[in-house]
């Protein structure tokens, strides 16, 4: 894929039991259980909750995201927009990419299946149902070179520190439970398109919870179990736009991202806009 010029300057540039831990800035809650329906291969999500934790996240908290960027080092420097038909590994043979768009053996096919392609809004954004497909994933290899992917907010909303250590703001589900991610919140993003992150939390595949359910896909030759956790984030989590999500080498273990769920909260405009509808209709 050949990177247009803001995008080739940005790519230069750039708990073991059921208890809380904390790590940095942040504390984790592993995800214990998960009610999902499974149709035609496809599944979706009714709600997640959380060992220590109140929080309970529905299918909507999962679908807050839309727009993103997906960077990769390996077969080569590319980074693909929201919409950009990303090249796939469709077989357990032969994984050229560190991380592709993937999906369950007997899922609905993606818009550009013929292709061997798919996209970012497919995999994040609304699925056949309307819903977040939990059975289209982002299949990442072990591998030493470091790859992400950003997922940014719609609808003016934002995550913030609520100041309550008990409360998830955001949760990750990963196929497999054994690897490693690196997460930040993004802040913005300056004007040769560098993302302005938060310190990172490191989440740990010891820190993740139980089997939720079982998958299967394209590039894995039998099912393995999706796992999830819930992240109550620091103070350094204020207007917070969007998540990365990272693997930052071999060790990692090549994360498997199935989903990022977020409970936001109105942007400061937002916000404002509403204080002044509130005023006219006094």
């Amino acid at each position: 894929m050949k990177l247009g010029a803001r995008r080739a300057v940005w790519v230069a540039a750039v708990s073991a039991g059921w208890l809380a831990s904390t790590a940095g800035a942040g504390t984790f809650y592993p995800a214990l259980g998960a009610a999902t329906t499974l149709a035609a291969g496809d599944r979706s999500l009714g709600s997640l909750s959380f060992g220590g934790s109140a929080t309970v996240l529905t299918g909507a908290d999962f679908l807050r995201f839309n727009d993103g960027w997906l960077y990769r080092e390996q077969p080569g420097v590319a980074l693909f927009g929201w919409n950009d038909p990303q090249p796939r590994d469709m077989s357990t043979s032969g994984h050229v990419y560190s991380f592709n768009p993937d999906r369950a053996d007997t899922a609905s096919a993606f818009a550009g299946e013929a292709g061997g392609a798919a996209t970012l809004a497919e995999v994040f954004g609304p699925g056949p149902g309307g819903e977040k497909n939990m059975s289209w994933i982002l299949d990442g290899e072990e591998v030493a070179s470091r790859y992400y992917v950003d997922l940014l907010l719609g609808g003016g909303l934002q995550i913030n520190d609520d100041g309550d250590a008990t409360t998830v703001e955001v949760a990750l589900l990963e196929r497999g439970g054994n690897s490693d991610m690196n997460v930040y919140g993004i802040l913005g993003y300056d004007p040769l398109g560098n993302a302005i992150l938060t310190p990172v939390l490191f989440v740990s595949r010891t820190q993740m919870g139980p089997g939720l359910w079982t998958l299967d896909t394209l590039e894995i030759g039998g099912a393995q179990p999706v796992t999830g956790v819930g992240l109550s984030v620091g103070a350094d989590w204020q207007n917070v736009i969007g998540i990365r999500v990272e693997s930052a080498g071999t060790s990692f273990g090549g994360p498997d991202l199935v989903a990022v769920g977020v409970v936001p909260e109105p942007g400061a405009l937002t916000l404002l806009a509403l204080g002044l509808l509130a005023l006219r209709r006094r």
